[in-house]
């Protein structure tokens, strides 16, 4: 690893030893001392995901709206971290880190058809290995590529075709089904609840607990505001209007109905006798966008909003309920897993570490977050998280203006034109951006020109980060795995935004 400039390491205001955590980052977290033994040794695993649901919409981060009522108190049984973001905004980019601990740049996991690489073991692979039975349910129609379902036994996507809302209650049911039948056996379930995603259409009983008036005409997400969203900011859409409120209610109702699908999955749990037997992990893929800085849906920036994500580890009786304010990541998922349940280690290591030691009690570490975006037809950026600093680098940017104009051309045309270029996700720096999260949660002063020195430090961050991605994988680089796709489901996709 190259040393970082003179300068930059002697800035006195800078807090930790940068060096020491760029160390820490680059050597990845090994699995824990097998001969540890660990408080969670066999129990079951249940990794659920609430797709697009960020962080500040729930109860226990803040939000003023009753939006999770169940999700609160499972917060309030399990260790929270406060501090939670995703490895990225995009989808398949986020569940490949999930499931293999391995960030996009370093795996080859990247871009529109990023899936798990093959080199890596995955979620389903180290529990199946393990003697585990494995299930993997879903109802977002994102996952054919069969690398995201290695080491499952049992795959179920409830859905063929996409943007289909509320079938959480139904994805409920076939995770306890598939709890029934594992029967002695110990066992892993992936649960992926697709709502809030849009298109935001919650039954209007749950639009009610919010409102009195419910918007005679809502904009579609996808079908009107997503194509037209400069004639209707031109109109007053935004903060206070009533069509961007509307928006932001049926998204609040769509967690609400998520939350009691999640209440029942946890009442069938406690019902079957195997929930004081289970450690659930509850987070989400990525954030969604209201306009905080001009974009809406997700999978364009790496702004909070989009990456600032709940995770939550519940063990009654043998995780003490806490809150943990350090960042934490979806890369630490899967090595905090294997060090609480004392799985093989078999020389696997991660980008990410683990959030626990083997007897249960977190670890208060402040180490750099890389997140990243590298959708190579919309933005080329990454973020790095570090305490309460952000830095977002893109190598490639569309202001909101120009993510209109992409989609009114056509995603699926611009793709198409990029297939036969090579792909350089570390092509010139284009655009930064320095905040302090302490001082300024929304991100909205960009401290870059303010911070010179802070500035420098957070690039040292990123270039060792890019020294170390083109040393792992010099054959990744411009040659993203393809996932095959064809039109047909390339259309169902760009029906849910994308």
């Amino acid at each position: 690893m190259r040393p970082l400039p003179g300068p930059t390491r002697l800035d006195p205001r800078f807090p930790g030893r940068l060096l020491a955590l760029l160390v820490l980052m680059a050597a990845s977290t090994a699995c824990t001392d097998a001969n540890q033994p660990a408080v969670l040794a066999r129990r079951n695993l249940i990794v659920i995901v609430v797709d697009t649901l960020r962080a500040d919409h729930l109860g226990f981060h803040g939000s003023d709206r009753d939006t999770s009522p169940f999700l609160d108190r499972i917060a309030a049984e399990g260790v929270v971290f406060d501090r939670a973001v995703s490895n990225s905004s995009f989808t398949r980019e986020s569940i490949s880190v999930l499931f293999s601990g391995r960030l996009p740049s370093l795996s080859g996991s990247m871009g529109w058809n990023a899936a798990p690489s093959n080199q890596f073991a995955t979620l389903g692979e180290v529990y199946s290995r393990a003697g585990y039975r494995t299930g993997f349910f879903t109802t977002t129609i994102m996952f054919g590529n069969r690398r995201f379902t290695r080491g499952f036994h049992v795959v179920d996507t409830l859905v063929e075709k996409a943007g289909i809302s509320g079938m959480s209650h139904d994805l409920t049911d076939r995770a306890l089904d598939f709890v029934r039948q594992s029967s002695e056996d110990e066992f892993m379930l992936y649960v992926h609840y697709f709502d809030p995603h849009g298109p935001y259409d919650p039954p209007e009983e749950l639009m009610r607990r919010f409102t009195d008036t419910v918007h005679p005409e809502p904009v579609g997400l996808y079908t009107q505001l997503r194509p037209e969203l400069d004639r209707y900011l031109g109109e007053g859409f935004g903060p206070g209007e009533a069509r961007y409120e509307d928006q932001q209610l049926r998204y609040d109702a769509e967690i609400v109905d998520v939350d009691d699908a999640i209440r029942a999955l946890f009442d069938g749990l406690d019902a079957l006798g195997v929930a004081d037997d289970t450690l659930v992990v509850l987070t989400s893929d990525h954030g969604e966008e209201f306009l905080d800085h001009g974009y809406i849906e997700h999978a364009w920036t790496l702004y909070d909003e989009s990456i600032h994500v709940p995770l939550v580890f519940w063990a009654p009786g043998a995780l003490e309920p806490s809150r943990v304010a350090e960042p934490a990541s979806l890369a630490d998922v899967l090595p905090s897993v294997v060090a609480l349940m004392g799985m093989p280690d078999n020389g696997r290591t991660y980008d990410g570490r683990a959030l626990f030691d083997a007897r249960g009690q977190s670890s208060r570490v402040t180490a750099p977050i890389v997140s990243e975006l590298l959708v190579h037809h919309r933005n080329v950026m990454r973020a790095v998280t570090l305490g309460e600093w952000k830095y977002i680098q893109a190598r490639q940017f569309l202001t909101p203006e120009g993510r209109t104009q992409l989609v009114q051309r056509g995603e699926g045309r611009a793709q198409k034109q990029l297939e036969s270029v090579p792909f350089d996700p570390w092509s010139p720096i284009v655009r930064e951006e320095l905040f302090n999260l302490r001082d300024d949660p929304r991100e909205t002063t960009n401290l870059s020109l303010a911070e010179p020195a802070r500035l420098a430090q957070m690039r040292a961050v990123l270039a060792d980060f890019e020294a170390r991605a083109r040393e792992l994988a010099p054959a990744q680089q411009g040659t993203a795995e393809e996932l095959s796709q064809d039109e047909e489901m390339a259309e169902r996709i760009r029906a849910i935004g994308y």
